[in-house]
């Protein structure tokens, strides 16, 4: 979330608003997910946090806090449910012979903190020496700039931290110390509970100024970057959370190219003025179209300057359905790139397409449906033309094209389409493992096998037509 002073950011809300911050809790659930069950310590940095709510609610959607509160309540929410999996004793000793679920805790901790004064939370004591000894697995770090924001953002963590861990029980094992590092105001929470390993720090600085906090051993580290303009995030800075275990989510505000070449010039710190001229005269000369090539432009400096193999982009267009920015993710990982898409694919209201716009909701009343609407004969399609009348064709590869070079997310469903499709246009499923007694059922693609396909060509398709019309 962009820094901006509460009253003057922090009291609506958009469709394009909301859209954004469900890809981002969408794919923060699946990365703790996937970091946490590999035995990796997770470490989320947003370098533009805001004051972590808008107006004075306490929603019980996650996604309807600021980003910061969403890592926190993401993060959260997976160690609960691990407590709960494991059985953990203490956790259904609380809540007598079973546990609560997430939402009937969040709905909880909601009204607790909405009824009661937020005078109720007490001096938090230091956490003292034992910090070193605490091994920990999460690792947050929100970043602000605007005093006031700043302010808002430690009270809104503090309220929600001890409310939560009152709500189990725990609540005296959160600690916080606060200080300044670099001159800036610090404030850092700690949970020092064995089965919350997580703490939390608050910077009062310019994400330009941050510098990265050094990673753990076994760790990886997702940056989102929402910022307003250009000039808060250069390319420099950028460059230093993106490597073989980073990744980051940009907010890139794509709409200011027609009126802000100096400033992407100052955003790529390079001298890439005439290059970017260049990047948006291509194709068609009009502002989304040069909003779309300015980003695509920083995608692919952004890979080469940081090595990053994979990149997304998600149009965002705003009630007069013109592009305001486009979010960007990028990644050294396939599983990265997997997990985004399915975010993205996710909000897109356009199938075959990243992309979304207030016009059609506020202007033309199409309500915003939030599921994965892609129309699988469409991927099934595309399959095919990429890979008509080609013989053993390993799954995979099927596999990596609808991941890497379609607007689709990949479904077993897509071959099932194809093999049962009249005439058939998958004709041939077989296992290259030969030693593998066991057999498939038809229409059907195990893990355990490693299958080879062989698809149909359009002669092959010919001529099945034609005995089909002559009935022989």
């Amino acid at each position: 979330m962009a820094a901006a002073p509460p009253e003057k950011f922090f009291e609506g809300d958009t469709p394009h608003g909301l859209v954004k911050r469900i890809i981002y809790k969408k794919y923060l659930q699946a990365y703790v997910a996937k970091t946490q069950r590999s035995g990796l310590k997770t470490i989320i940095i947003d370098g533009f946090a805001g004051a972590g709510r808008y107006g004075n609610t306490w929603p019980i959607d996650i996604e309807k806090y600021g980003s910061p509160m969403i890592a926190l309540l993401v993060a959260l929410q997976f160690l609960y449910y691990v407590c709960k999996r494991l059985s953990i004793p203490w956790l259904f000793n609380m809540y007598m012979s079973e546990s609560l679920e997430w939402d009937q805790l969040q709905r909880d901790v909601v009204r607790t903190i909405q009824e009661e004064s937020e005078a109720i939370i007490p001096f938090l004591p230091g956490y003292g020496c034992s910090k070193k000894k605490m091994s920990r697995k999460m690792y947050l770090y929100f970043i602000e700039k605007d005093g006031e924001c700043f302010t808002q953002l430690v009270k809104c963590v503090k309220t929600y931290l001890y409310i939560f861990l009152r709500q189990l029980g725990i609540y005296n094992h959160l600690k916080f110390e606060q200080g300044t590092n670099h001159g800036y105001e610090t404030v850092d929470f700690y949970i020092t509970h064995k089965d919350f390993p997580l703490e939390c720090h608050i910077s009062n600085c310019e994400f330009k100024d941050f510098e990265p906090p050094q990673m753990p051993e076994w760790s990886r580290r997702l940056t989102f970057l929402d910022p307003f303009g250009y000039s808060d995030t250069p390319m420099e800075q950028v460059r230093k959370y993106v490597d073989d275990h980073s990744e980051v989510f940009i907010n890139f505000m794509s709409h200011q190219v027609n009126d802000a070449i100096e400033k992407i010039a100052a955003l790529y710190g390079i001298p890439l003025r005439q290059f970017v001229l260049n990047i948006i005269r291509m194709g068609e000369n009009t502002p989304a179209t040069n909003a779309k090539n300015c980003s695509r432009s920083y995608i692919e400096h952004i890979k080469e300057y940081t090595g990053a193999e994979y990149a997304l982009m998600f149009e965002i267009r705003g009630r007069k359905n013109a592009v305001i920015y486009h979010l960007i993710h990028f990644t050294h990982h396939r599983k990265g790139l997997e997990a985004m898409k399915e975010s993205m694919n996710t909000c897109s209201q356009y199938e075959g397409t990243f992309k979304m716009s207030d016009y059609r909701i506020v202007c033309e009343g199409i309500a915003l449906t939030i599921g994965n609407q892609q129309d699988d004969a469409d991927v099934a399609e595309e399959v095919y033309q990429e890979f008509r009348g080609k013989q053993g064709v390993p799954i995979g590869d099927v596999e990596t094209f609808v991941w890497e070079h379609s607007p689709y997310v990949y479904r077993k469903k897509i071959l099932k389409i194809l093999e049962t499709s009249d005439p058939p246009r998958l004709i041939s499923v077989v296992n290259e493992d030969t030693e593998e007694e066991r057999v498939r059922r038809r229409n059907t693609y195990p893990d355990w096998g490693k299958w080879l396909l062989t698809f149909a060509d359009e002669d092959f398709e010919d001529v099945l037509s034609g005995l089909k019309a002559l009935k022989l």
